[in-house]
């Protein structure tokens, strides 16, 4: 047994001796084609171009649940939506609402169109010295016409939907919008704009429907006889008619800024050194494995 184990130790080293000498004679070949690698991932990590982050930390204004009105609670939620009326969702709080809306594919595409940001969005070449190129060849700046086909809202939804995120924090629920673009002023505008238009987007939703809502119960009061409805029903009026004064006193209707998106000085990405020797090495290795594979096949063959 000891004998047997002995022998495996041997061979074992022998192989090992034998694909150290078959690297040594190869080593030219290894250390060009290493070397051809390294010069490559510099090329490559030089011509891509600087992403900037911009972030902006948001907290809800009032945390509290859209359903929570007296309305859906004495079941006229349901006559109301007979009716056409909206007056609350129950479970659904204004957080969950907010990025809900933000992530939807209408709000975003309105925002692209609303905005008119299509052209950097989908045309961008680089930035410099706070000048923003757009690529030629796509689209015509002077003529103001696209080159190639004009890029449709899903496209353009799908493209802005990888240069943004939101993420909450599961201790503080505050939450983080972050926008990259190869543009740092577009990145801190874009997310300054994104947080406008929601709180606007939201604001004018709640504001149509608690004026449908004041219209509908008023409607209903004069319908009835009954003085105990009638004073439920002004009540909730009284309620509608608060809603719409304070959505359009507020600013922040729905998410407040806690610290504004600013115009970053440092990149985000790429990681230039690191695509470099990532990629020397990578180099290395396949060019040892191949040297390795070689090797293999021609003692094959002259077996």
């Amino acid at each position: 047994m000891g004998l047997e184990k002995e022998e495996f130790q041997k061979y074992d080293d022998i192989d090992l001796i034998a694909l150290i000498k078959v690297a040594w004679v190869a080593k030219f070949k290894i250390i060009s084609f290493t070397c051809i690698a390294a010069i490559f991932s510099i090329f490559y990590a030089l011509s891509l171009p600087n992403i900037y982050k911009s972030e902006i930390l948001l907290t809800t204004v009032n945390d509290h649940s859209s359903g929570s009105t007296s309305m859906a609670a004495s079941g006229l939620g349901g006559l109301a939506s007979l009716a056409g009326v909206s007056l609350g969702s129950p479970g659904t709080d204004d957080k969950t609402l907010g990025l809900a809306t933000l992530n939807s594919r209408i709000f975003i595409t309105d925002y692209i169109e609303r905005r008119d940001i299509l052209v950097p969005l989908m045309a961008l070449e680089s930035w410099d010295d706070g000048k923003i190129k757009i690529n030629d060849d796509v689209y015509d700046v002077k003529n103001k016409a696209w080159r190639v086909e004009k890029p449709s809202m899903q496209d353009a939804y799908s493209a802005f939907k990888n240069k943004f995120s939101t993420s909450i924090d599961p201790i503080n629920g505050l939450i983080t919008l972050s926008i990259t673009s190869e543009s740092p002023e577009l990145a801190q505008q874009w997310a300054t704009w994104l947080v406008e238009d929601l709180n606007d987007s939201i604001r004018e939703r709640e504001v149509n429907e608690a004026k449908r809502a004041v219209t509908f119960l008023e409607d209903q009061s004069k319908s009835t006889i009954s003085e105990d409805m009638r004073a439920m029903f002004f009540r909730l009026i009284q309620q509608q008619t608060e809603t719409i004064m304070l959505a359009n006193v507020r600013p922040d209707y729905l998410f407040r800024t806690i610290d504004p998106a600013i115009i970053q000085e440092n990149k985000f990405s790429p990681n230039r050194p690191l695509i470099c020797i990532l990629g020397t090495l990578f180099g290395g290795f396949l060019s040892v494995f191949l040297v390795f594979l070689m090797h293999f096949f021609q003692s094959k063959k002259n077996n």
